[in-house]
């Protein structure tokens, strides 16, 4: 995982549903004026569908 992205990530998950929030989140992120709120919305999504995912995935983002 060492040169894993959210982008490499993404493109290698096989549940649909994460999937798709997954990449709510990454437009989420790039957008030039993000807001938490949404943010938060979709993060605590992701926690309940999948915690080891959402544990992943906020490495990636602090990177």
């Amino acid at each position: 995982m060492e040169d894993e992205t959210l982008d490499t990530y993404i493109r290698k998950m096989e549940d649909q549903e994460l999937k798709g929030l997954l990449l709510k989140l990454k437009n989420e992120l790039r957008r030039p004026e993000a807001a938490w709120e949404p943010i938060k919305q979709i993060l605590t999504a992701i926690r309940r569908k999948n915690s080891a995912a959402f544990t992943e995935i906020s490495d990636l983002i602090l990177k």
